[in-house]
């Protein structure tokens, strides 16, 4: 860990190094770097098992970039990116590239230079009512909050010469995206430590941060998918209407389940809403539609529609390796046709794989009198 002083206070920079803190900070991401290098062990023997070149070329990428974008890799670029004790948050923004908060800063590396962390000494101080635990734990958090952000850089990835941002910090969107999930990443990691008072002074002052900050706190349980969510929204674009739909939704009485489903959405290329409901998969769009359309026909007509009748709304084509649908008889065992429906001349199945130029060839609006929204992410 490269920490450097700057211009803070000469009596918080002693302090800092009185209460240990960097051996605090290396204790509490101790887990987090194991779980780092036992995926990276992983690699080493699969390399080793694959290859039996003797290439001793060393790698280009700059050392601080990753591989693979996950919340992980905070563990290796704590050691990475230099830290900077500064008193206080610049007045004006340097940087168009950096994101400032009140007690921290992360600065990117767009240029080709590394990226760093500021931490505001006095702001920090200021914060804890002169507990020193307050002051070490606040400390903490801001540091393992930034190194968030340091994750979630897109131009940290290795391989991304060419990536363009699509999504910005100092949108709205893209700032409660960034900073709920630094948030989240914090509060995981210090959870995962299994210091009781620390998780709980990090939650409570997490829920006094401004709103973007303390959705966090109804995230700690972030997964896998949740993260590169957000990594490769700002990679690869989110429509705009569900940008707007989102912070409707985290700004009304969002909860984990809801956030998670949005989280995968928002992963997705194409998301549909059918009825009121979102859809971020085209299979269950056309499950649902096949049943809405059988349901009306029945309260119509007082009974099942025959196959006939079916086969002029719902065309017989190829999706994927097979057809839209078969006989239930023909497909028994064949847990690729996974929805069964009945018709007044027997049993069907539809096939599993569906996408989104399958969907519209299968669905015509105006034959079957529905409507589907469809939004385009990337």
């Amino acid at each position: 860990m490269k920490i450097v002083y700057m211009d803070a206070p000469r009596h918080l920079a002693e302090k800092v190094a009185k209460l240990e803190i960097p051996n605090f900070i290396i204790e509490v991401i101790r887990h987090l770097e194991r779980d780092y290098y036992r995926d990276y062990y992983d690699e080493i023997e699969i390399i080793c098992g694959v290859h039996s070149s003797h290439n001793t070329t060393l790698p280009l990428s700059p050392i601080w970039k990753f591989k693979e974008p996950e919340y992980e890799n905070i563990a290796t670029l704590i050691h990475t990116i230099p830290i900077y004790l500064r008193d206080s948050k610049p007045e004006e923004i340097r940087d168009e590239n950096s994101i400032i908060d009140l007690l921290g800063a992360y600065y990117s590396n767009r240029n080709g230079d590394s990226p760093y962390i500021e931490l505001f000494l006095s702001a920090i101080d200021n914060s804890i009512n002169n507990d020193e635990n307050h002051f070490k734990w606040l400390f903490t958090k801001v540091l393992i909050h930034e190194l968030a952000h340091a994750a979630l850089d897109i131009f940290n990835l290795e391989r991304n010469n060419s990536v363009i941002e699509k999504i910005h910090y100092f949108s709205e969107f893209g700032r409660w995206r960034e900073e709920s999930m630094a948030n989240a990443v914090t509060l995981k990691i210090i959870r995962d430590y299994g210091n009781k008072d620390f998780y709980d002074y990090a939650t409570r002052f997490m829920k006094s941060q401004p709103a973007e900050y303390a959705l966090g706190v109804l995230m700690e349980d972030v997964r896998y998918l949740d993260f590169i969510s957000v990594f490769n929204s700002k990679k690869l674009g989110v429509d705009s209407n569900l940008q707007q739909k989102w912070l409707n939704y985290v700004k009304g009485t969002p909860d984990w389940d809801g956030l998670k489903k949005w989280n995968y959405m928002l992963h997705r290329k194409y998301v549909y809403v059918f009825e009121g409901k979102y859809y971020p998969s085209e299979q269950e769009l056309v499950y649902d539609i096949v049943e809405k359309v059988l349901s009306d026909y029945e309260h119509q007509n007082g009974g099942k529609m025959p196959f006939a009748t079916f086969s002029t709304l719902f065309p017989y084509i190829r999706t994927g390796a097979e057809m839209s649908y078969e006989p239930a008889q023909k497909v028994v065992g064949d847990r690729r046709y996974k929805k069964e429906f009945e018709l007044a001349d027997g049993n069907y199945s539809l096939y599993y794989f569906w996408d989104n130029e399958s969907l519209h060839n299968f669905i015509d609006m105006n034959k079957l009198n529905v409507n589907i929204i469809e939004y385009k992410n990337f």
